[in-house]
């Protein structure tokens, strides 16, 4: 009976239950003299089993866990090797969740202004760079401060002198190139450093004269006419000349829910990102080169929704809007300027959105009404176009910041 079978016989069935399993699992990496010997090693230990001999017993204990221990061979131990192992899951699982759960996406322009801010560019004609403290401070509210000048000599070469790039898909910045090779890159975008329309850049191209050439027309309040700078005009450049100076407030960085829509139909009222994709459109102002673009608006109208502006109210199936983000808006609280006449709903017009089942139609709109190109120029927004709500203003720490409404 097992109850009376000694210890020791008990704990040779376990060894000997385990070396077979280990057999059974590494025969096939195990070196054929280490497999041979294990297998003999068993053999004994069934021997002294049998035979009852707890001497023999114990000894085999210790070298059956030797023999297999140092039966395979043990990796160098690397540091190194895990950390970047645990960099590369690290990427794994953050692309995933990117791509199946939340997305990061940059506010480009002000089109949502005051519920999220695009960059926005001043010059200023005098350096207004605080002390480090309180740049540092200021950079964690969304403010960067330039005062950028020359670090060579030399002459411009002629065609394109200032490229835009990024960094790593991210850090989007310029570069100035010379004649003899040399670059000097300036960490900033090519419209606010030089080229937007408006004047709202770090001045650049006053400081450095550069000729400008324009493209696209102003068709749409937030599509304006583009100033390129192809030619440098033989521009000579002097070590430490002023290239840049002024402030620059970034854009509001949010977090978009890829998940909700998966499980719940879009809110009327809430801020969501879509795809321009599919949605066909001469007011649609982007170059083919660039492919499908995301655009984040207010979600304003859902399939079967009736909708007419009165400005500054926007109506939806006959009555004004009750949801809290469009009510700021057309009731003009604080900063917010209520909603114009535009393209598909100017005076007088009504839309009405699809609800078929082959067919649903969601209509986006910008806070900024009078600065927005949105669905009253380009149209509905197709279902199959729409990627998430916005769920959370994660940068700058201040002005927007927090879950967005």
């Amino acid at each position: 009976m097992f109850f009376l079978t000694p210890r020791y016989l008990k704990h040779a069935k376990l060894l000997h239950k385990g070396v077979t399993r280990f057999i059974n699992y590494k025969r096939d990496v195990l070196p054929p003299a280490k497999l041979d010997e294990i297998c003999a090693l068993r053999t004994r230990l069934e021997d002294a089993m049998r035979a009852r001999d707890k001497a023999q017993i114990a000894a085999l204990n210790d070298e059956i866990n030797k023999t297999c221990e140092k039966a395979l061979p043990h990796e160098e131990h690397s540091d190194i090797g895990e950390n970047v192992e645990v960099f590369f899951v690290a990427i794994v699982i953050a692309l995933g969740i990117r791509s199946y759960v939340a997305q990061p996406f940059k506010i480009p322009t002000g089109s949502m202004q005051p519920t999220l801010y695009g960059l926005v560019a001043n010059h200023t004609e005098k350096d207004v760079t605080p002390n480090p403290i309180a740049q540092v401070k200021d950079w964690v509210a969304g403010r960067s401060y330039y005062n950028v000048v020359a670090k060579r000599s030399g002459w411009l070469r002629r065609d394109e002198p200032l490229t835009e790039h990024s960094f790593l898909g991210f850090f989007t910045h310029c570069r100035l190139h010379f004649e003899d090779g040399g670059t000097q890159w300036i960490w900033a975008p090519m419209r606010q450093l030089a080229t937007d329309p408006d004047g709202f850049n770090l001045g650049l191209r006053t400081y450095l004269n550069l000729p400008m050439s324009e493209a696209g027309e102003k068709i749409t309040p937030d599509a304006r006419v583009e100033l390129q700078i192809t030619k440098s005009g033989g521009t000579f450049i002097t070590e430490g000349q002023l290239l840049a100076r002024g402030t620059l407030d970034t854009g509001d960085h949010v977090l978009v829910n890829k998940f909700a829509y998966n499980f719940r139909s879009p809110k009327r009222g809430e801020v969501f990102v879509f795809t321009t994709k599919n949605i066909r459109s001469a007011y649609m102002n982007i170059p083919p080169e660039q492919g499908s673009q995301h655009y984040i608006k207010r979600l304003v109208g859902v399939p079967g929704d009736k909708l007419e502006v009165k400005s500054p109210v926007l109506w939806i199936n006959g009555k004004p809007a009750e949801e809290f983000g469009m009510k700021r808006v057309g009731g003009m609280q604080g900063d917010y300027k209520g909603y114009g006449n535009f393209g598909y709903l100017s005076s007088g017009s009504t839309r009405e959105l699809a609800n078929r089942e082959d067919k649903r139609e969601y209509w986006a709109m910008g806070d900024n009404s009078y600065n927005s190109s949105d669905s009253r120029y380009w149209g509905a927004v197709p279902e199959r176009n729409l990627v998430g709500p916005g769920l959370f203003c994660y940068f700058p720490l201040g002005r927007n910041w927090g879950i967005i409404w």
